[in-house]
């Protein structure tokens, strides 16, 4: 079975503070997303996705996003956001139970280990939670801390997360 990457946007991938979920789910709705370029130039960080880009090409995980914009936004919509930003590869490689958070404010660890109890494999997985501080204080301390990345605000998801995820990852492979 395939690894999983539980995937937060905001903090994580998504740091610019100009192009928040607002500003993108109007821009998708407007009728005219594709004049938007700054916009999906600049939604999800060049350096970000670039890492990303390298834990997948490593581990070819599926994706379940864990962001709140997911609260709002159809699996279309969380797609086309996606391959408009730069990573088709994620939309390309959701899990076909693609969220974790059902409701906005509800916390991380709950939306996470319902999701985990409701869709995971009768035997042991690999996965990791790629969160931020914020919106993953509720991971800390948790059941679910083990495997879980948290960012700095306005930072991301940069070399020394990378190394941590693919630490997790790795030690799940060989356990």
């Amino acid at each position: 079975m395939k690894p999983l990457v539980f995937l937060d946007f905001d903090d994580v991938i998504a740091i610019h503070p100009d192009y928040t979920s607002a500003v993108v789910l109007a821009a998708l709705r407007s009728g005219k997303p594709h004049l938007a370029t700054e916009l999906w130039e600049n939604v999800f960080h060049r350096e970000l996705r670039a890492n990303l880009a390298r834990l997948h090409h490593e581990f070819e995980p599926r994706y379940v996003i864990s962001s709140s914009w997911s609260t709002y936004m159809s699996r279309d919509e969380i797609q086309d956001v996606l391959i408009r930003g730069g990573l088709g590869f994620v939309a390309a490689s959701l899990h076909s139970r693609w969220r974790s958070a059902t409701e906005v404010g509800s916390f991380r660890v709950t939306d996470i280990v319902a999701w985990l109890r409701a869709n995971g494999s009768p035997r042991p997985f690999a996965y990791v939670i790629l969160d931020d501080f914020s919106s993953g204080r509720t991971l800390v301390g948790s059941v679910l801390e083990q495997h879980t990345v948290l960012c700095d605000e306005w930072v991301g998801f940069v070399g020394v997360q990378l190394d941590r995820a693919r630490a997790i990852l790795l030690a799940q492979r060989t356990s």
